[in-house]
This record gives C-alpha cells, structure tokens and sequence, in this order.
C-alpha cells in the first residue's frame, strides 16, 4: 500500500464517519419538526444538512486524490510504501467500519438498558424510585435510529467497503 493509499483510507474513514454522523442528525430534527407549526427552521437545517451531504461526499469520495494533492500530503515520506503486513487496505477499512458501527451500538446501549429496566420495574412495581422514567417516544426511535445504523454499519461492512472502492 502507498502512501496515497493509505490518506485516501483516512479521508474515506472520515468520510463515512461525517455521512453516518449528517444523516443521525437529519433523523433527529424530523421527530420535532413533526410537532411544530414552524417549518421555516426545518426546511433551512434540512438543506443545510444536505449541503454538508455533498459537501462531504464530493471532497472525501469524489475529489480524494485531488485534497491528497493539494494537502501535500504524499510528498516528504523516505518510503512511499507502507507496510502493514498481510492485511489490504479494505480489510483495514472494514475494520473501521466495524469500529464506527460498534460505537454507535456502545453509544444508545446505556439508554435501552436503562428504558427497559424502568418499563420492567414500572410493570412490577407502581410505584417508581427513579426520577427519569418518563422516556418519551421520541427518545427511542433516535435511539432505534442510531441502534440500527451501527448494527448496519457492523453487517453490511464489507459491501461498504465495495462500494467505496
């Protein structure tokens, strides 16, 4: 693997990170949105959002090796080869992938733990000692949302990594 190879892997991580990232905040702003009369603000961070999209999709996908380029960042290594023993450079992005997925699983874990424990103990007990049971639906499906993306993230990593090839 070269040294290009190696940064368009960095930027792609990044890349895939920063679009996973846009379209968790894109599916937090619809559940409020749904509940107000003001869509003036909905409409602008909507469009907003889908400008960050593109704007990440056409510097970390499309225009790679022209950032690579213009950064530099190629030029200077004594060995324009990197050496990371037998693994290829999709194995290290499947990797990463599985990392991203996985911090997105570990991120919502706490919050379904602890709505499931309250659920149980408000279906045992009445009467509830715990100041936060009051999880509004709202709060699950973003939580569903980001849940589903990581596990998605986890299984179709290796399709990913074709795609992006």
């Amino acid at each position: 693997m070269t040294v290009k190879d190696l940064f368009r892997l960095v930027f792609k991580s990044i890349g895939v990170a920063c679009f996973f990232y846009a379209i968790i905040n894109l599916l937090s702003v619809i559940g409020p949105s749904l509940y107000t009369k003001d869509t003036k603000f909905f409409l602008v961070y909507l469009a907003g959002s889908l400008l960050v999209l593109l704007l990440v999709y056409l510097l970390f996908f499309v225009f790679i090796d022209k950032l690579i380029t213009l950064l530099k960042l190629d030029q200077g290594f004594d060995n324009q080869m990197v050496h990371l023993g037998n693994i290829s450079s999709s194995k290290v992005f499947e990797i990463v992938l599985f990392t991203l997925g996985m911090i997105h699983i570990i991120d919502v874990l706490p919050d379904f733990v602890h709505w499931f424990f309250t659920k149980f103990q408000s279906d045992v007990s009445h009467q509830s000692t715990d100041v936060f049971v009051q999880l509004n639906k709202y709060d699950m499906v973003y939580n569903t949302c980001y849940l589903a993306i990581g596990l998605l993230v986890i299984l179709l990593r290796k399709q990913i990594v074709k795609l992006l090839d």
